[in-house]
């Protein structure tokens, strides 16, 4: 008997060992929901402030500003910035430079808006001449995260349903100039909807991502020939050369290191 009684209380022991376990694991869970629920709440907040601003008193508050895109059907309507000197500045910062886990919408390093010298300490600087100055690119690749809660660039996702596509076929991308104090707005048709993934280095395949920088006319065909090839539906659109293209690119979960991407051309 007294042997059964210690089996009872070694049993009983471990329950609540056990027990112990997973209340410390859904207290930890509570509270990363807990911290991930105010993350969105205040950055939702924060972005919406913004809206009430024009580009030129933003820029004031934050020179990183390049501009502001925004996509009918989606929650983007964001500010966009750019650190030259330090490539993902933003990944985890919202546009007070403090940290967010939403992070704020950024432009690729070597993508150009407006001409600029390269420095010492550019992120594309060893690639290119130090007191260079950098043209206008011919695409604009900007990333965003994809957060579960649809904001940021999740809403990207819905651009795979052609009918959502045909239904909301161009977004818009506003570009401050600070040399003139002056904001020039674009419409984008979007020409393709792609689902892709972060390749092997070593790889031949055709990378998206690495066509941030591009001004030539052979580059440009190259990129638009492997969109359209990689896209979810034929749009009928091509872009010609010297149309100016944008990229807005998301993680994707459909594979290891997947990404989601739409492209779009200046409407003239």
């Amino acid at each position: 008997m007294a042997r059964s009684k210690g089996k009872r209380k070694s049993f009983g022991l471990a329950r609540w060992i056990l027990v112990i376990l997973c209340a410390i694991i859904v207290c930890g869970s509570a509270g990363y929901i807990l911290t991930y629920v105010k993350d969105k709440v205040d950055a939702e907040k924060d972005f919406e402030a913004l809206k009430s601003h024009n580009l030129s008193e933003l820029y004031a508050q934050n020179n990183d500003l390049i501009g502001w895109i925004y996509v009918p059907g989606t929650k983007i309507d964001y500010p966009v910035m750019q650190t030259p000197t330090d490539a993902e500045f933003y990944l985890h910062r919202d546009f007070n430079k403090e940290y967010s886990e939403s992070g704020t919408p950024f432009l690729d390093a070597g993508s150009v808006v407006m001409p600029r010298v390269v420095s010492a300490d550019d992120a594309v600087y060893g690639s290119v001449a130090e007191g260079k100055t950098l043209n206008v690119t011919w695409n604009w690749l900007i990333y965003g995260h994809h957060m579960m809660y649809g904001n940021m660039f999740a809403g990207l996702d819905k651009f795979e349903d052609q009918e959502f596509w045909q239904e909301h076929p161009t977004f818009t991308f506003e570009v401050y100039d600070p040399t003139t104090d002056t904001t020039y707005t674009a419409d984008y048709e979007i020409f393709a909807v792609s689902r892709s993934e972060i390749k092997p280095e070593d790889s031949t395949a055709f990378k998206y991502y690495q066509y941030a920088t591009f001004i030539d006319e052979e580059t440009f065909n190259e990129y638009v020939a492997g969109v359209k090839e990689e896209s979810s539906f034929d749009t009928g659109i091509t872009p010609q050369f010297r149309e100016q293209l944008i990229t807005l690119s998301t993680c994707a979960y459909h594979v290891e290191e997947g990404r989601f991407y739409i492209v779009g051309r200046q409407i003239k």
